[in-house]
């Protein structure tokens, strides 16, 4: 029996403190710092644990490798890498790794925090109500600061996008693990649309609404005849829940409009003139080592000074084909394993939504260098649920 507060209530606690300061604590500060620098370090401790005492899921083998391959390339940009006067603003070399290792590291402690009983279903199930509290937060202090920022540019514009759009995207997941709570579970599905709707990603929206899709089919495919007629009149409400949400909003908001016509015209922001200058270089100004090792972290900056907006692009400029090779065997060890027959239902539902979420995300955005602590959390959980990942137990051969 686990107390009412443990370890991992701590460690989940002082991860929001950090991935949500905008709303506790002011950025960039001593004490944030010093928070990343002690998360970090017991999640390389977890990463150790999870390597040499259990049994791992294919997933961490690619998860492993990937990490690997960042960790060499991010230590030569602190090292030896390019002069921020090289970009078009200052870059804190060790940002590259920072991010990518508060994005991926936690989920080696949810799994060895998940396999010693400390996150049970029923911590996460009320830690999820937690972090859509944060992200409602987060969503609202997000919209004050992007108000602020016009202000003080002498903008008018009122309106956005927000990025805490994939936020709510990656909390789609985590309401599997509330299918014995089908009341709480839908509520918490149309907060997810609300403000995946209100946040006015294209990118999201598009991903947002494909999970949930396959969420309803999962719902569908697994349940009687009585509940897929529940399901579907379910799904039917949520159809005309949506359809209502953007009628309104594109009634009452010029700037939502605005988005929904340049999707319709196939305006990308830019970005197929920043992939063609990417692909441009990657096949004709590489040279041969850098075509198959990639020209170095960061590169997509001194390109264009901006980063690609597509991992496959980013790392195809940075990690070259080697890059590309290992991202791709990365995504074949999740696919194996959110398939993996051995997982508990609940567990493979959860790991191929967040599969179908973060691998789509990697067209859009920097997938592998912004999970959120709330995806990462119920993935940890999720791949600690499998029967055929017991812990090794060791017998001390002094006794």
């Amino acid at each position: 029996m686990t107390s009412v507060l443990n370890k991992f209530d701590i460690y989940t606690l002082v991860w929001c403190l950090y991935c949500f300061q905008s709303i506790f604590l002011p950025k960039g500060t001593f004490l944030t710092q010093l928070l990343i620098v002690v998360l970090l370090l017991i999640s390389f401790y977890h990463c150790f644990i999870v390597n040499t005492r259990y049994k791992l899921p294919p997933y961490f083998w690619g998860l492993n490798v990937l990490l690997i391959m960042f960790f060499i390339y991010g230590i030569y940009l602190m090292i030896g890498g390019y002069n921020p006067a090289d970009y078009s603003k200052p870059v804190d070399s060790f940002n590259y790794l920072k991010e990518i290792l508060i994005s991926l590291m936690p989920i080696y402690s949810f799994y060895v925090l998940s396999k010693e009983n400390l996150l049970t279903e029923k911590k996460l199930q009320a830690w999820v109500v937690v972090f859509f509290i944060l992200a409602i937060g987060n969503y609202y202090q997000n919209e004050r600061d992007l108000l602020l920022q016009a202000m003080l540019q002498h903008s008018s514009q009122e309106e956005f996008t927000n990025n805490v759009g994939y936020l709510f995207v990656s909390l789609i997941a985590a309401c599997v693990y509330f299918s014995n709570r089908k009341i709480l579970q839908y509520a918490l599905l149309s907060i997810c649309i609300i403000f995946i709707i209100m946040a006015m990603k294209r990118g999201a929206i598009l991903i947002g609404f494909l999970c949930l899709f396959y969420f309803f089919w999962i719902s569908l495919k697994n349940s009687s005849l009585k509940n897929k007629v529940v399901i579907i009149f379910s799904l039917f409400l949520f159809c005309v829940f949506t359809f209502n949400i953007v009628q309104k909003k594109m009634g009452d908001s010029s700037y939502f409009q605005k988005r929904v016509d340049d999707t319709l015209d196939g305006n990308s922001s830019g970005r197929d003139i920043l992939y063609g200058t990417f692909l441009y270089y990657f096949w004709n100004e590489t040279t041969p080592l850098q075509f198959v090792f990639g020209s170095g972290a960061n590169t997509t900056l001194k390109i264009t000074k901006h980063y690609a907006h597509n991992d496959w692009l980013e790392i195809a400029i940075n990690q070259g084909l080697f890059g590309v090779v290992l991202y791709i065997i990365y995504w074949v060890c999740f696919v194996k394993t959110a398939y993996n027959r051995g997982l508990s239902k609940k567990a493979r539902e959860c790991l191929q939504i967040s599969l179908i979420c973060y691998f789509l995300e990697t067209f859009f955005s920097m997938s592998y260098g912004s999970m959120p602590i709330c995806g990462t959390f119920v993935m940890g959980y999720s791949l600690a649920q499998g029967e055929n990942n017991e812990q090794i137990i060791y017998c001390n051969k002094t006794n």
